[in-house]
């Protein structure tokens, strides 16, 4: 798979992954150059703090924040204590409402090269609003990097498209080919609709899935299948992110029956970067070419981590 400006222009764009140092930050910098290129000026934030409130930080980052060149013409969402050294010349566009440890979080428009530190709203729908705003403002595509392992986050914005960066070696080969795997599944669940609000099992039945299909309300655990008790039929949540079950309880449960979503997230696919770790012996690992065509290999050359 490859990944280019039209992949990401003219819409939202969420980067997530499993855990710090998985590229998230990395691929963010990419899609961005990529958008430069074709003449975009992209907005682009972050979600929550993602750090601790200090300010020391490694290289590229601020108290475990990210800080991403910004070129004139573009949106980004800081806190009030680092506007001011992003160098940027910012112009405050928009004030959400609220703010955190860092301060009052605002909406900042560059007006010449600088550096940006992402300082992001903790709740989803805070997050929503400041995505809003920046298509107001003119932005046709905005990049958000997504805090650790929280693609929630995604279904906060409609018609948002979400990549999933990892990394991956030979010792950690086995749990990321599992994460894979499972994030695959779900996010190819068969989407029922709002009507299956009201109709489960009519709806499950027209898209040719077992019946009866019961609806969940909020999140799929492993306690609430045990209380569901037999698993046949189409069991049916809000979306995906609502299952928390684990890769093996999630086999277990389509065994028995199937699963499906009233709302699917469009999913771009996964961003790997590989160490120590040759794609040949990757693929074979693997042993999916359907999942493999899914995979954007190392896309971007001398990258930092996130």
């Amino acid at each position: 798979m490859t990944i280019g400006a039209p992949e990401l222009a003219g819409r939202v764009t969420f980067v997530t992954g499993p855990d710090k140092g998985s590229g998230k930050t990395s691929f963010l910098n990419y899609a961005l150059s990529l958008l430069r290129s074709a003449g975009e000026a992209p907005a682009f934030l972050g979600i929550g703090l993602d750090g601790d409130l200090s300010p020391a930080g490694g290289p590229g980052r601020a108290g475990g924040r990210s800080i991403i060149p910004c070129e004139p013409g573009e949106l980004f969402l800081s806190a009030e204590r680092y506007i001011e050294d992003s160098g940027c010349e910012p112009e405050i566009a928009a004030v959400l409402p609220g703010g955190n440890a860092l301060g009052r979080l605002a909406i900042v428009r560059a007006r010449r090269p600088g550096l940006a530190v992402l300082v992001g709203p903790e709740r989803n729908e805070l997050a929503a609003e400041a995505i809003s705003i920046m298509r107001e403002l003119g932005a046709r595509s905005v990049l958000v990097d997504g805090s650790m392992n929280r693609i929630t986050q995604v279904s906060s914005f409609a018609g948002a498209r979400f990549y999933f960066a990892m990394r991956a070696g030979p010792g950690e080969l086995e749990p990321r080919l599992g994460s894979m795997r499972r994030l695959a599944l779900l996010a190819g669940l068969p989407e029922l609709g709002e009507e299956a609000r009201r109709d489960p099992t009519a709806c499950a039945a027209a898209a040719g899935l077992p019946e009866p299909a019961r609806l969940v309300q909020g999140p799929l655990t492993s306690l609430t299948l045990s209380r569901l008790g037999d698993a046949s039929g189409t069991i049916v949540v809000e979306d995906f992110t609502k299952v928390f079950l684990r890769w093996d309880e999630l086999r277990a449960l389509l065994r028995k029956g199937s699963l499906a979503v009233l709302h699917g997230l469009a999913f771009g696919g996964f961003v790997l970067r590989l160490h120590d770790l040759g794609r040949a012996a990757f693929a074979a690992a693997l042993g999916d070419p359907d999942l493999e065509a899914m995979i954007a290999f190392n896309p971007y050359e001398a990258a930092c981590d996130a």
